[in-house]
């Protein structure tokens, strides 16, 4: 690979190779580079194995994942028959460096593990794992930044094989665990089935197959992540299963400084440790030749505790000796009103001296509360607490009791609430529940109203001649006596069979279920097919629903019952080879009982319902459910 990429190499007419860097996985070259176009230096990956197909596939998957805590992708390519991905250049030693000089301390292994698991739970909700996590791809900048490498090309590189989204989360956990684990103590708790790479670290000791507890390499590792460590690492599958797990485990930490001078040492501009840093990391060493001791550059920075201070312990620095103690103020007693209605409140300051000489005496406040003094309380004598000369002792009305949170709220600058003269909930609720009764009625009155079907008595037909008397047909149904043009047939029309058509299929539409729309129940019904639109959603012009009568007979009235409203027909005299042709009788629009009076009757064997568009079903579909057809 050095015969192909090597300083000065340029990749993709773009990235000018500088100088190799180190890199832990075999098969997989790191290089500083140059992007000749922005001018600006990057990391570029060259790999070498058979593996490179893969590699390029899931670098350019985790180039899909924004989050500032992972090295960014900048593209992926190949460069005579090698694969290569480019990804912006990462400062600042690794995780590995940081722990030759010593283990971290435990706020700071925190904070780096977690903001690790932070960047590996982003990549896992886009659908990507590590699956090749150690102390080597964790960095950690100058200003306190961990930045990840290796996501989506480490893993196909290694030939780590991937599984279901459970397993594969469960091992980058585990993986973070172990990176907590090498933290703290310095040692790398190596898989039992060996790793495809050298962490530069000695490895864990092992007790029955699990590598010992991390308090007994170092000691001032806290109970909280020594568990965490030890139940994870251990035989059974206990401990965080995705990276957010354990983000919620480790969570707060601190802030990460590993840019501080040790002491006895500093460290240099690139992160390596200059000698006197490495001679007292080597003093405190122990038979292992690791540091028992946390690394000097990382200092603790645990999350800030915030001081807290009672109420009581505010007071009792002010309280002289030998005096009562504040003692645990009672429960806070109900605002009292007077007859007034206004609610009850504590005197302001100087109560005493504007109170009418028939006030009652002033009470003196309890005993376990402060007096409100400009200075330091006096000791208390034989008679009790001599009075301020600054501000007098409050008087406080007999009727209304002494309540020990007045002096207190007193002294912070609070004044107690106020309850309100009107409390108008009572008001807005009796408002609310009128409105609701009046809903409800309407409602009602709307649903009943709408179900009430009444049969209206039709009007005169208008013609070109003179309106003619209507008489009573044998069906019940009103029927012209006369017409101007055609002999009426004294019996009425009844409808021997009926047929629906369909012009884009032969089958029609529910064609089982034609017979129901003229059976006499109107609880029964024939219905079309239902669409999103009420135009056939574009795949017809119409429908046709074609009735032949079982003898000829004069028609001169159509009615129609239907459960839906809109859409439009069309009453013509025509068969089923050809239901949209023939003669145009009537058109109207589908209700609930709707009645379309021909222009003139007409006698005819056979009368076609012609559906242009469709009706509004309940369910806000198009559709038309047809439940009664009587003819006149």
């Amino acid at each position: 690979m050095s015969e192909v990429v090597g300083r000065g190499t340029l990749l993709s007419g773009r990235y000018r190779v500088v100088e190799q860097g180190a890199s832990d996985v075999p098969g997989l070259a790191a290089w500083q580079a140059t992007d000749q176009i922005l001018d600006r230096p990057v990391r570029a990956l060259v790999v070498s194995s058979a593996a490179s197909s893969a590699a390029l596939d899931g670098a350019r998957r985790a180039a899909l994942v924004a989050d500032q805590r992972l090295s960014r992708i900048l593209d992926v390519g190949t460069h005579e028959g090698l694969g290569y991905v480019v990804s912006e250049a990462v400062d600042g030693p690794t995780l590995t460096d940081l722990l030759t000089r010593g283990p971290l301390t435990a706020d700071q292994a925190r904070a780096v593990v977690g903001e690790a698991a932070a960047a590996l739970e982003a990549a896992r909700r886009r659908g990507l794992h590590h699956l090749a996590l150690r102390p080597g791809c964790v960095h950690v900048s100058d200003a306190g930044h961990v930045v990840l490498t290796g996501l989506g090309v480490d893993a196909p590189v290694m030939g780590a094989v991937g599984g279901d989204a459970r397993s594969t989360s469960r091992r980058d956990a585990v993986d973070l665990v172990r990176v907590l684990y090498a933290a703290l103590t310095g040692h790398w708790p190596a898989h039992p089935s060996g790793e495809p790479f050298e962490t530069g670290l000695p490895a864990a000791p092992v007790v029955g197959g699990a590598p010992v507890p991390p308090a007994e390499l170092a000691p001032q590792v806290p109970n909280d992540l020594d568990t965490l460590c030890v139940v994870t690492l251990g035989p059974h599958d206990d401990g965080p299963h995705t990276p957010g797990d354990l983000v919620r485990e480790l969570e707060p930490w601190g802030d990460i400084r590993v840019g501080a001078a040790a002491p006895g040492g500093a460290r240099a501009p690139g992160g390596a440790a200059a000698p006197g840093g490495a001679a007292a990391a080597a003093a405190g060493s122990t038979g292992t030749g690791r540091s028992a001791t946390p690394a000097d550059d990382m200092l603790d920075t645990a999350p800030v505790q915030v001081a807290r201070q009672s109420v009581r312990s505010a007071f009792a620095e002010q309280i002289a000796t030998g005096s009562n103690r504040p003692g645990t103020p009672p429960p806070a007693a109900p605002l009292r009103t007077s007859a007034f209605g206004t609610g009850t409140v504590a005197p302001p300051v100087g109560f005493a001296e504007h109170t009418p000489p028939t006030a009652p005496a002033a009470v003196p406040p309890p005993a376990f509360a402060p007096q409100r003094t400009a200075g330091p309380v006096p000791a208390r004598g034989p008679a009790g607490p001599a009075p301020a000369p600054a501000r007098p002792a409050l008087a406080v009305p007999p009727e209304h009791g002494d309540d020990p949170f007045d002096s207190v709220l007193g002294d912070v600058g609070d004044e107690p609430p106020r309850r309100r003269a009107f409390d108008p909930t009572a008001l807005v609720l009796g408002v609310v529940g009128i409105a609701l009764v009046i809903g409800v009625v309407l409602a009602f009155k709307a649903l009943f109203s709408s179900l009430e079907v009444g049969t209206p008595t039709p009007g005169p037909v208008a013609s070109s001649s003179s309106a003619s008397p209507t008489s009573t047909g044998a069906s019940g149904e009103p029927t012209d006596d006369s017409s101007p043009t055609t002999p009426v047939s004294s019996d009425p029309p009844v409808i021997a069979s009926a047929v629906s058509v369909d012009p884009s299929d032969d089958d029609g539409e529910h064609a089982e279920a034609v017979e129901r729309a003229f059976d006499g129940d109107t609880s029964t019904y024939w219905y079309t097919l239902t669409y999103q639109q009420a135009n056939f959603s574009g795949f017809k012009d119409a429908v046709g629903y074609v009735m032949t009568l079982e003898k000829p007979a004069t028609v001169s009235e159509v009615r129609l019952r239907t459960s839906s409203t809109g859409g439009k027909v069309e009453v013509r005299s025509s068969d089923a080879s050809d239901p949209g042709g023939g003669t145009l009788l009537a058109s109207g629009e589908f209700g609930s009982d709707v009645r379309l009076t021909l222009d003139e009757p007409t006698e005819t064997a056979t009368i076609t319902l012609w559906i242009t568009e469709l009706p509004t079903a309940a369910d806000g579909s198009f559709r038309l459910e047809l439940n009664e057809i009587s003819l006149s």
